[in-house]
């Protein structure tokens, strides 16, 4: 009997030890895979940045050295889309790499320019044209005890856009290591985070509702 029991314990180790090697070989493979993921979308990212900038470039530079029509353009509603997409993208590189993350950092200074370039184009075209494109500027922050007041505002920013789909919403990380946004900062007299500047007129701080922000379009 004695011999039997020293025997399924030996079975035992070895099919812990299995167990063990196949739930680490399963952990690993979940991980590369997210990981590889994680990079594709920051491939994508990268791709789109590069595309979205040559393309505002183009349109500005067309206008300024040509003399092209800037009211004739067809590309702003465009880019516009392009740039929204290219928020949410890295909203989802933050979840998946962190917020900290150097790449993922970059990318944000990145697409800071990307956006100030987009808004002073539609600037430009407002000035010109003659037309009324109404633009949000919301400062947010990543820091932990503002995260979930920021997400607060963002919902109800996003709400507002599905409501008023022709208006341009920028965001930007006060946060971030960038001299824009420490430039921005400064021009807009941004002393804390959850500012909504609005038509470059009127401020909000952490507004509570949606109609709070709609009055002021």
């Amino acid at each position: 009997m004695e011999i039997k029991m020293e025997k399924r314990k030996v079975q035992s180790k070895w099919r812990y030890f299995l167990a063990f090697l196949i739930g680490t070989l399963i952990f690993i493979d979940g991980f590369l895979l997210a990981n590889s993921l994680s990079y594709l979308e920051f491939q994508r990212i990268s791709e789109a940045q590069t595309t979205l900038s040559f393309q505002i470039f183009q349109d500005k530079l067309k206008y300024a050295l040509f003399s092209e029509d800037i009211c004739s353009e067809n590309s702003l509603r465009k880019i516009s889309e392009d740039l929204g997409f290219q928020g949410r993208i890295i909203d989802d590189l933050e979840r998946k790499l962190g917020k900290n993350d150097k790449t993922v950092l970059f990318r944000k200074r990145y697409y800071t320019l990307v956006e100030l370039e987009h808004f002073e184009f539609v600037k430009q075209i407002n000035k010109e044209c003659g037309d009324n494109i109404s633009t949000i500027l919301f400062f947010y922050s990543n820091e932990q005890k503002d995260v979930e007041d920021s997400e607060d505002v963002g919902n109800l920013l996003s709400v507002v856009y599905r409501r008023n789909p022709e208006v341009l919403i920028y965001s930007f990380d006060v946060n971030l290591d960038s001299e824009l946004i420490d430039g921005l900062v400064k021009k807009y007299d941004v002393e804390q985070s959850l500012t909504v500047i609005i038509n470059e007129e009127h401020r909000l701080v952490a507004p509570k509702n949606i109609e709070e922000i709609e009055n002021l379009l």
